[in-house]
């Protein structure tokens, strides 16, 4: 491979397509970049020669393992870029960089970013207003949060997805969860409930200061997955709730100003209408964002948060949509009923679909949902406004049919 190709390692979980336009064209040119895929086994099957991608797989999710494939690497052509868009890769990427001796964030930078008591502590000490919290060993160590705030989150420190998440309201349910123990194998924190309404902000960043962000508001809570419900998200219409919040988000960028990216910020308006921040990931964001970002602006969140990682400049934003298509939510459906998924029968198809993404294949086994995203289907619709946007989520789901084989 000739040298004057630039080297970039993608630290990810998953396979290569995501790296595409939509046409099929990699976002690295193969005539100016030479990549190598870390994934995690039996991914990068849809790797073509022509790609100029070698895959190597390994468990992605440990910074050990990651470390492991430093003197492969480093005995090969110099590594130009790291990069990782995955939450769960965030840090063994900026190992890897400073293993490696590559620019870019390493791992005290992203730890903020990543480790939800190292978060907190981060944008508490800049200014940005956080709920109280504390890092615990065993629920009991919360009674004194409990005590003072009448309700408690608790929450792992390192997952995403509202995984692990227990809300506490008694000292009864505070004791049994003790005895118990909690869902997730992880470090937990503890951290006051905000009575009020939640969002998120999904933001291009440019050394922190947002190209463009988008404000949605949730429609149900994302932390109980209900059999034959929905979490839905819709984009907050003008007006001074949007402006509130995304005022909120250029001041959490700001405590970041070394980050280029893409952001995913969830806040909460307390019953004063004040914001206050809840977590914040330095990748974009999941279910329908994706597709309704590109949908609006014609540019994919992927490749709007590789490029800065690469040294490359940001692709342009414009609007691409009449006004009549740029708000957009989704929702993520969760099955009716458990066994054998037969086929998705009646599937929404009216022309305000942005995207319908089924997310079990016939003959795959449903399971209960334990986290946000482990619904049976995703979709994501556009319209004139968030009325709108959610009265079409609710009429896709009503239209959405599945036969399940017990």
């Amino acid at each position: 491979m000739k040298r004057d190709r630039r080297h970039v390692v993608i630290v990810d979980r998953s396979d290569y397509g995501k790296y595409r336009h939509q046409d099929g064209r990699p976002f690295l040119d193969p005539e100016r970049y030479r990549v190598t895929l870390l994934t995690r086994p039996g991914r990068g099957r849809d790797v073509r020669p022509e790609d100029a991608v070698t895959v190597v797989h390994t468990d992605t999710y440990s910074e050990r393992e990651v470390l492991s494939t430093v003197p492969a690497l480093a005995a090969g052509a110099p590594v130009d870029a790291v990069v990782s868009l995955s939450e769960w890769t965030l840090l063994p990427a900026a190992r890897l960089r400073e293993a490696l001796g590559v620019s870019g964030p390493g791992w005290s930078r992203m730890e903020p970013l990543r480790d939800k008591v190292r978060m907190k502590e981060y944008f508490a000490a800049r200014g940005v207003r956080t709920p109280e919290f504390t890092a615990i060993g065993r629920p009991g160590d919360a009674a004194g949060l409990l005590e003072r705030h009448g309700a408690v989150v608790l929450k792992p420190v390192d997952s995403m997805g509202s995984a692990g998440v227990h809300l506490v309201g008694s000292r009864s349910e505070l004791r049994r969860l003790d005895r118990e123990g909690l869902s997730a194998g992880s470090r937990y924190e503890a951290e006051e409930f905000i009575d009020g309404r939640l969002f998120h902000i999904d933001s291009v960043v440019d050394r922190g200061s947002a190209l463009v962000a988008t404000a949605s508001t949730m429609l149900d809570p994302d932390t109980v997955f209900p059999a034959g419900g929905v979490c839905r998200s819709v984009l907050l219409d003008d007006g001074p709730e949007r402006d509130t919040v995304l005022a909120f988000n250029d001041q959490v960028l700001g405590a970041i100003p070394w980050f280029s990216g893409v952001t995913h910020l969830q806040l909460f308006l307390d019953r004063a209408g004040q914001p206050v921040f809840c977590e914040i990931g330095g990748r974009p964001g999941g279910g329908g964002i994706a597709p309704a970002f590109r949908h609006r602006f014609g540019v994919s969140l992927v490749q709007a948060a590789l490029l800065p990682q690469v040294g490359e400049p940001f692709p342009e934003f414009q609007e691409a949509r009449p006004p009549a298509e740029r708000s957009s939510g989704h929702a993520v459906v969760y099955p009716r009923e458990l066994g054998a998924l037969v086929a998705y029968d009646r599937v929404p198809q009216e022309e305000w679909i942005v995207q319908f993404s089924p997310l079990y294949r016939p003959g795959q086994q449903i399971v209960p949902a334990t986290s946000w995203g482990q619904g049976i289907a995703m979709i994501t619709v556009c319209g004139p406004s968030a009325r709108a946007v959610a009265e079409r989520l609710d009429r896709a789901h009503r239209t959405l049919r599945v036969t399940v084989r017990p």
